[in-house]
């Protein structure tokens, strides 16, 4: 997923009521990557715990609800912009394999 991808990304979870709530049951990281690509993204995702260090240092740019529930923020960090969802039983870090 490259930064541009991002806002497409985000646009898409906003607007796809089946991707958001698949995104938001999702248990694992290869069902979040499945997902994405799915949608066109070729992204790496790891689970939060996996992903603090990265987090801990990113300065948030934009995050909203969606009406599922699914909570979502795109952050500026190390590598450049990564994006964070957070689902029912599991959060995940989202960022380009190239970064």
């Amino acid at each position: 997923m490259s930064e541009q991808q991002i806002p497409a990304f985000l646009e898409r979870i906003k607007t796809d009521k089946t991707l958001a709530e698949a995104l938001l049951d999702a248990k694992t990281a290869a069902e979040v990557i499945r997902l994405a690509a799915h949608a066109g993204l070729d992204c790496t995702a790891a689970e939060i715990s996996q992903w603090q260090a990265t987090r801990a240092v990113s300065r948030l740019v934009e995050s909203g609800i969606c009406a599922n529930g699914l909570r979502w923020r795109s952050l500026h960090g190390p590598g450049g912009l990564h994006v964070q969802l957070v689902g029912t039983s599991a959060s995940f870090g989202l960022w380009c394999p190239s970064c």
